[in-house]
């Protein structure tokens, strides 16, 4: 047999497999409509109050987290405030001035996450927490050394702040929480169990930025729901008529997540005395904080693939947790993508050229070496030869690409991000569908605050999502009442607005 008849039998096993690969990833309108009546079953169980005998850290089912906030802005907020964002990848400090006409001033400082903090078990909560303080005191050195000491030499005068920790706590009031476990990379076990609000101010104090009060602890969900209803308001949609009304908040980007407001009467792990009481004050709602990256961890329903299991099993710091968020998160797209790439490797199918595992190059072999931006060129990549595909993996892996290698890669890229969006769209839909939010009104249509690189900037991702939305039980007609907008700045301002209320 001739070299070309080789390649051409190497091609042709290369596509079958990788259209078996994608039939994988595929979700159709009927899996759409069996997961989001799951999604639904799973927020009713988890407003539920705790099993008896059941802890918080080991609960595998979504958390449902009462936030304490019990009311939506209006845009007419006004202070000056102080906000801190632990996010996946960065720590942010923000100084937002409401001007009480849905605007805002901000000014900020971002700083990465040492990255020992992230590999390093041994890290303890106090080297963390000391690190997010002096950032905190670099930062009103840079832009409000006003505030650090009155002209008189008094002491500065008290100054909220809102913390936005974006992991799973415990909260027990709007100003108290207690971690649950860590995920997006951390692994610092002495936090577990503390309340985070104590260990950064504790931390705050200790430099002597004692004027400095962490009032109010949200989640970076519920920050950009907030943030979104200050911006939007009663006036937004004006122009056109229509009764637009933010429903839910939600993140994806590193992480997913999302938030709305729940009836306090359905909340029933909330202790019934402070439900009543909270009625008597007429207040009828409170946001929840889902935490639906934990959606079916039981993968009852979930689709799942044996690249799947091995990310969650092998390369994550929380494995059986999470497991909605490892098939739709920025953090797990390029590393889905990765191990099918190995897989078709060890088929004999793709880099044939390295002979063993061992000979491909060490990013490829390093979990976690291949970001989302990278799928992002590929997904939309049509230059000849798919030659930016090829600068693309060249430059993030130092891995050499055949025409054809590229064209099936860009395949698997396609059917990865296209599951992640149209599973996106299943917590949207349940939530909609469990408030009705979409019959509240009469012709009344609904906002959905996000943030998130993914959502910002993966191409066609919001495109997929709304198509799963209108394949989902909402239906053609429902998905056209959803408005998907994009809310910068949301833990931020949305902390903001939380210390405001504390």
């Amino acid at each position: 047999m001739s070299f070309e008849e080789v390649h051409e039998k190497v091609n042709e096993r290369l596509t079958r497999k990788v259209d078996s690969v994608c039939n994988e990833f595929a979700v159709d309108a009927a899996k759409l409509e069996e997961l989001t009546e799951y999604f639904i079953e799973s927020m009713n169980a988890g407003l539920q109050p705790l099993p008896q005998g059941q802890d918080a850290s080991t609960y595998r089912n979504m958390p449902m987290i009462p936030s304490f906030v019990t009311g939506k802005p209006n845009g007419s907020e006004r202070g000056l405030f102080l906000a801190a964002d632990l996010g996946g990848t960065n720590f942010r400090v923000c100084s937002v001035n409401l001007h009480g006409d849905h605007t805002f001033t901000l000014r900020q400082l971002k700083s990465p996450i040492p990255q020992e903090f992230l590999e390093d078990e041994h890290v303890s909560s106090h080297e963390l927490f000391s690190y997010l303080a002096r950032r905190t005191s670099v930062f009103l050195r840079k832009h409000h050394p006003e505030m650090l000491l009155a002209d008189d030499g008094s002491m500065p005068k008290e100054l909220k702040l809102g913390f936005t920790f974006s992991y799973p706590v415990q909260q027990k009031g709007l100003g108290s929480g207690t971690l649950i476990r860590w995920t997006k990379g951390f692994k610092i076990k002495d936090t577990v169990g503390k309340d985070v609000v104590q260990l950064y101010q504790r931390e705050l104090d200790a430099q002597q930025l004692e004027f400095v009060r962490a009032v109010a602890l949200t989640n970076d969900t519920v920050g950009t729901f907030l943030a979104h209803c200050y911006r939007s308001g009663d006036a937004n949609s004006a122009d056109s008529g229509e009764i637009s009304d933010p429903v839910i908040g939600c993140i994806f980007g590193t992480g997913t997540n999302g938030c709305y407001m729940e009836k306090i009467e359905n909340i029933k792990k909330l202790p019934l005395e402070f439900r009543s009481q909270l009625l008597r004050e007429g207040k009828t709602h409170m946001i929840i904080n889902t935490e639906w990256g934990s959606f079916d961890n039981e993968l009852k329903h979930l689709p799942s693939t044996k690249y799947d299991v091995a990310i969650d099993q092998k390369y994550s710091s929380n494995p059986g947790f999470h497991l909605f968020e490892k098939r739709v998160s920025g953090m797990f797209l390029g590393e889905i993508l990765r191990n099918v790439l190995i897989d078709l490797h060890a088929d004999g199918l793709i880099f044939c050229q390295y002979k063993t595992y061992e000979q491909l190059p060490h990013r490829l072999r390093s979990p976690f070496e291949l970001s989302s931006e990278v799928l992002s060129h590929i997904e939309i990549d049509d230059s000849t030869g798919l030659r930016e595909t090829e600068l693309s993996l060249l430059q993030a892996l130092r891995l050499p690409t055949t025409p054809e290698e590229r064209a099936e890669i860009q395949r698997i890229v396609r059917a990865i991000s296209r599951r992640s969006a149209y599973l996106a769209a299943v917590p949207i839909a349940g939530i909609l569908i469990k408030t009705d939010a979409l019959h509240q009104h009469y012709h009344g249509e609904v906002e959905i605050g996000c943030d998130g690189s993914v959502v910002e900037y993966y191409p066609g991702f919001r495109s997929m999502l709304r198509h799963a939305l209108s394949l989902s039980p909402l239906g053609p007609d429902g998905e056209r009442k959803v408005h998907i907008r994009i809310a910068k700045d949301g833990s931020g301002v949305g902390a903001a607005l939380c210390a405001l209320v504390a």
